[in-house]
């Protein structure tokens, strides 16, 4: 049997859909997590949360002196998800131990590169040093072969969910044409969301569009909206309860981000059903196949565009519904939580051959 250490900073939702696939592997019987507060319960699993009320910087060393703690434990494999600290981490402990190391990166690839340089060459000179290394989808991929990193050293792993919560809900009513969900922050670019809804509302006055989340850019979306007279036309939700009603509350889900990984949110989406207009960035082509299960927006300044595909699919019932089973299928196949276990199954035969 195997024993786990890993360490991430995931909101609780997110280390659960980590964490999860992972515990489904028979040979696999206890996994150590080490983050700053416990996460939903999971199978095999034991939280060690660091100290709260701390700043990052202690709660980052008493994750590392809870690590060694546990130690007596006799981990089989280390891992980290993102690469700085938790990644270098996971590094540290198995070059410490002799043990095999993984870390998974859970969004841009280019991150560490974005940051500081030196946080870049930390990163890479890691990941020529260990075992696997996991990625979203096969762009991100090629961003970490191009970078020297042998591709038989990385994993696609995409995000997973469990697709038999996520599913459509054909009695909940369709409340709005579009719907958005996620951190209002300015990657996510919601402002050009808003501008293709005033385009959109020369053709469709009624046009309702509701935005889900929280974050730095509320108070700029609020004063477009009022100064676009779009009152009527925008919700801003804040924090929803229960996402599941509201994806199925939503005709097309929108995504006018910059940058991205593989976004989860949109992942939900088409599980429950609801077709996406989505900008063509980060791993997002291995979700959606443009015009076959929604549609991707090669510029995702391109606002005219965004405003073409919406209004087609609102118009086009067989098109949208066509789109909406497409999405269905492809979410049940490539990212169940059985999915994402079966690469972890790879992972873990690669490393235990070594």
């Amino acid at each position: 049997m195997m024993k786990i250490s890993l360490n991430c900073k995931l909101d609780s939702v997110g280390a659960f859909g980590f964490i999860k696939p992972i515990s489904d592997i028979k040979e696999i019987d206890r996994i150590d997590v080490f983050r700053d507060s416990e996460a939903l319960k999971c199978k095999k699993v034991i939280y060690h949360a660091s100290f709260k009320n701390q700043n990052n910087f202690i709660g980052h060393i008493s994750k590392l002196v809870k690590m060694f703690i546990t130690l007596n434990k006799r981990y089989e494999l280390f891992i980290g998800i993102y690469e700085i600290p938790h990644g270098l981490f996971a590094y540290i402990m198995g070059k410490i131990y002799g043990v095999p190391v993984v870390i998974s990166i859970i969004g841009n690839p280019s991150y560490s590169k974005v940051r500081t340089r030196i946080r870049e060459k930390i990163t890479y000179f890691m990941y020529k040093r260990i075992q696997a290394i996991t990625v979203t989808g096969s762009k991100s991929k090629q961003v970490v072969v191009n970078n020297g990193i042998p591709k038989n050293n990385v994993y696609v792993l995409p995000n997973s969910i469990d697709v038999e919560r996520f599913t459509p809900n054909k009695l909940i009513k369709k409340e709005f044409d579009l719907i958005s969900l996620g951190r209002l922050s300015p990657e996510k670019e919601l402002k050009n969301l808003l501008r293709i809804v005033v385009s959109l509302k020369l053709k469709r006055p009624d046009i309702r569009v509701a935005i889900a989340g929280k974050g730095p850019e509320l108070e700029k979306l609020k004063e477009y909206i009022f100064k676009n007279k779009l009152t009527d036309n925008i919700n801003l939700l804040g924090f929803v309860d229960n996402i599941v009603e509201f994806y199925n509350k939503g005709k097309i889900f929108v995504l006018t981000s910059s940058t991205e990984g593989l976004p989860r949110t949109v992942i939900e989406a088409m599980a429950c059903g609801i077709p996406c207009v989505a900008s063509k960035v980060g791993d997002l082509e291995d979700l959606i196949e443009d015009e076959v299960n929604g549609h991707l927006i090669n510029d995702y300044k391109d606002l005219d565009r965004y405003a073409e595909k919406i209004d087609r699919l609102l118009s086009n019932e067989s098109e949208y519904q066509l789109m909406s089973n497409k999405s269905i299928k492809e979410i049940r196949k490539n990212y169940s939580y059985s999915a994402a276990t079966k690469v972890w199954n790879n992972i873990k035969d690669k490393i235990g051959g070594q």
